[in-house]
């Protein structure tokens, strides 16, 4: 089998990696973390996921140079529990999938009720929209996404900047609000801080994803730990300083609670309600890339018996039709359920972080059964009180991952049953069991431009 080439320069993998990381939850966190908190909540709640994540960002690390292959996560989850953590890992990325989809079109329809002060109901009918735009950019083909895809980054970088450079006067005052927080003078409900800092981890979701592209990292043994590193200072100070200016902002009088908070901003930088038509087009573009890799995650699936048969196939043009129209099916379905029912979407993100925390734990395990010295003990403990810490106040939802990996775990010994009854030698059998678990497809996942 041909194995792919190393052409990732570390220039190019920083850049493939800050996209991973900064896409539609740049401009909707800071207004929901100021939605489930005061201002001094918020910033601790941001403070508190950064240090939480050092010690994640630590082990993908250590595993990205151990193992710097396509396989991923899917071999991460093989290293720590065997062949079954394939399937286990697919059906929580799947399962996010699920709620992610639908959240990134809602986070878009809030932008555009706040443009036209549209009614709950139309709303919910430009979600339905986007979400159609998002099937049928992926009927295209790979051409059109592609082309959406680099345009959408440059326009992001563009309002991130602008952003940024033309509200620093704010920035004074954020940083005034977190000294009073970090002081303790200040009143704080520590299960705000609680729920502002679970939501938050949908910022630091993505490392995990880079592990796809590590096979073909230039000189892994230096690049690897310095993109993992690197990226996450850069992407954590960008979130700090808009986290800080939109806390600035909202003493201020700014008005920034809510999905499409940044919008508020906007009043202050020049360009107008031109810039949230931007932001509208970037969540656009990225729910056009959470579809792209959605449908390939299940088409991968499908052909290895993970997930039905059905999502294995490919049309004439190559273009897994029968994943985007589930796909499409199930997120005008929860568009309109969290329509009818009043779900917010923080809700919504809170399910995708959640089922992200109980994936990081198959990576722990894998850290722990690899790594040697005092680093084995020292981060595999921080990081495990990072999780206990993440998934402390989820409760009952976390009947929702629980319930993936158990399903993953039945559906492979499915799998093992019916290669048995076949009567296959030995040796075969053994190798069918590793085929089975491995997703030769997994590396087009790597496409993910997370948020």
């Amino acid at each position: 089998m041909t194995e792919l080439k190393k052409t990732i320069s570390f220039t190019r993998g920083m850049g493939l990696a800050i996209c991973m990381l900064i896409g539609t939850g740049i401009l909707a966190l800071p207004g929901l973390a100021l939605d489930a908190g005061t201002v001094y909540e918020a910033i601790l709640g941001w403070f508190l996921i950064a240090i939480v994540a050092v010690p994640l960002i630590e082990v993908c690390s250590s595993l990205g140079l151990k193992f710097p292959s396509t396989a991923g996560l899917a071999g991460y989850a093989e290293k720590a529990v065997g062949p079954w953590g394939g399937y286990a890992v697919s059906y929580l990325v799947g399962g996010s999938f699920f709620f992610g989809l639908p959240a990134v079109a809602l986070i878009g329809s809030e932008y555009m009720k706040h443009l036209f002060q549209l009614s709950d109901t139309g709303a919910a009918l430009f979600a339905v929209l986007l979400v159609t735009m998002m099937f049928l950019s992926n009927m295209a083909g790979m051409r059109v996404i592609s082309l959406i895809n680099y345009a959408s980054l440059a326009v992001l970088f563009l309002l991130i900047g602008m952003l940024i450079a033309f509200n620093l006067d704010f920035l004074d005052s954020g940083l005034g609000i977190a000294s009073g927080a970090i002081s303790g003078n200040v009143h704080i409900d520590l299960h705000n801080i609680w729920k502002v800092a679970a939501l938050l981890f949908w910022a630091f979701i993505g490392w995990e994803n880079l592990s796809f592209s590590l096979g073909e990292i230039k000189d892994p043994e230096k690049n690897v730990p310095r993109l993992y590193w690197l990226s996450f200072a850069l992407v954590t100070l960008i979130y700090l300083l808009l986290a800080l200016i939109s806390a600035g902002a909202s003493v201020s009088g700014a008005s920034l609670q809510g999905a499409s908070g940044l919008s508020g901003l906007v009043l202050f930088t020049p360009g107008g309600k031109l810039l949230i038509w931007l932001m509208i087009v970037v969540i656009s573009a990225n729910a056009c890339s959470w579809n792209f890799t959605a449908s390939r995650l299940l088409y991968a699936g499908g052909r290895k018996g993970i997930f039905p048969e059905v999502f294995g196939r490919l049309s004439k043009r190559n273009i897994p039709v029968s994943s985007l129209v589930g796909l499409y099916a199930l997120s005008i379905f929860l568009v309109f359920g969290s329509y009818l029912f009043k779900i917010p979407v923080s809700t919504m993100m809170l399910f995708v972080s959640q089922n992200y925390v109980f994936l990081y734990a198959f990576i722990i395990i894998a850290y722990w059964k690899t790594e040697n010295g005092w680093k084995r003990w020292i981060f595999s403990a921080l990081s495990l009180v990072s999780l206990s810490f993440l998934v402390s106040g989820f409760t009952w939802k976390v009947a929702y991952p629980i319930f993936l990996i158990g399903f993953g775990y039945y559906r492979f010994l499915r799998s093992t049953d019916k290669i048995s009854t076949s009567r296959l030698p030995a040796s075969k059998l053994s190798a069918s069991r590793n085929e089975i678990a491995h997703c030769e497809d997994v590396q087009e996942i790597s496409s993910l431009v997370k948020h």
